[in-house]
């Protein structure tokens, strides 16, 4: 990633976390921007989130933020003061369950290794 790239993703990250603090929808969620991943030609922004909270499935956290996107485009495209403002695309981060998962595996087989 380019230079120019990391810093307008890190734009975008601190303005969605300013969106996602307003955003009554997200009242009460505790949810976390993992990362913030920008397209070469800035066109394209894809935004990680993880949500630590198990009240509100996947699927209805994506359906607000996309509900939310172009609102929070246009306030990311004032703060950019740039010839394009990336499109936002959302999308789950499950690094954390999959790591969770990957060391009960390891615990269970050292269990399994420790009995024989």
């Amino acid at each position: 990633m380019t230079s120019r790239a990391i810093r307008v993703s890190e734009v975008i990250r601190r303005e969605l976390s300013f969106c996602f603090q307003r955003e009554v929808e997200l009242e009460g969620l505790v949810l976390t921007i993992s990362s913030v991943e920008t397209t070469a030609d800035l066109k394209e922004a894809s935004i990680f989130v993880s949500l630590f909270d198990a009240s509100i499935s996947d699927e209805l956290l994506l359906d607000i933020l996309n509900r939310h996107r172009s609102e929070w485009q246009r306030w990311i495209g004032k703060r950019l003061q740039s010839k394009f403002t990336p499109r936002l695309t959302f999308k789950i981060d499950d690094s954390l369950y999959r790591g969770d998962k990957v060391l009960r595996i390891i615990e269970e087989l050292d269990k399994e290794n420790k009995q024989k």
